[in-house]
């Protein structure tokens, strides 16, 4: 027993459907109505070793479940800027580099800087390399973010097929 992710019931037999790439646990009902594929395979279950483990003052038991270190709502505060690709360029050229020079200094493979340079994000390892070696900021403190406005007549929580109607009435127009 489990609650359906789709419609918000709660404490009814659940299975896990697959809408798009993302796994979810919806009842019967709203498997029908929404024509999901079911996940026929059994669930594969880990064995979690816990001895030996310390008792963690975040996780609250042991294993390492739970909170780990940052908080995952502040981890995000910074974001690569949007003109990194043309700023690593400049930066280089300024230092009379070309990308060989640049990978060679950086430890990196010259297609890092290659792809980097035409706009693909670099991992964070590799943006915190650009920053040191060319002596140049990329990641810029995060501006507000866009909120959505979610509109709810009744009492009861929104779910999320309340959230997909109401995304099938803005493409509309209605």
């Amino acid at each position: 027993m489990g609650d359906c992710e789709v419609c918000g019931a709660m404490k009814v037999g659940t299975r896990t459907a697959m809408r798009g790439r993302s796994p979810i646990e919806a009842c019967k009902k709203c498997i029908d109505r929404m024509g999901l594929d079911v996940d026929t395979a059994p669930p594969v279950r880990k064995q979690i070793s816990t001895r030996g483990t310390p008792k963690s003052k975040t996780s609250g038991g042991y294993g390492g479940r739970g909170k780990k270190g940052k908080d995952i709502m502040m981890r995000r505060s910074k974001e690569l800027r949007s003109d990194f690709a043309s700023a690593i360029r400049h930066a280089r050229e300024q230092n009379g580099w070309d990308q060989r020079e640049l990978a060679k200094r950086m430890a990196e493979r010259v297609n890092i800087i290659q792809h980097t340079e035409g706009g693909k994000r670099p991992s964070d390892p590799v943006i915190q390399k650009f920053e040191r070696i060319l002596d140049l900021k990329l990641m810029v403190e995060r501006e507000a973010e866009e909120e959505s406005d979610v509109h709810r007549s009744s009492s009861r929580p929104l779910t999320m097929a309340d959230l997909y109607e109401q995304a099938k009435k803005e493409y509309r127009g209605e």
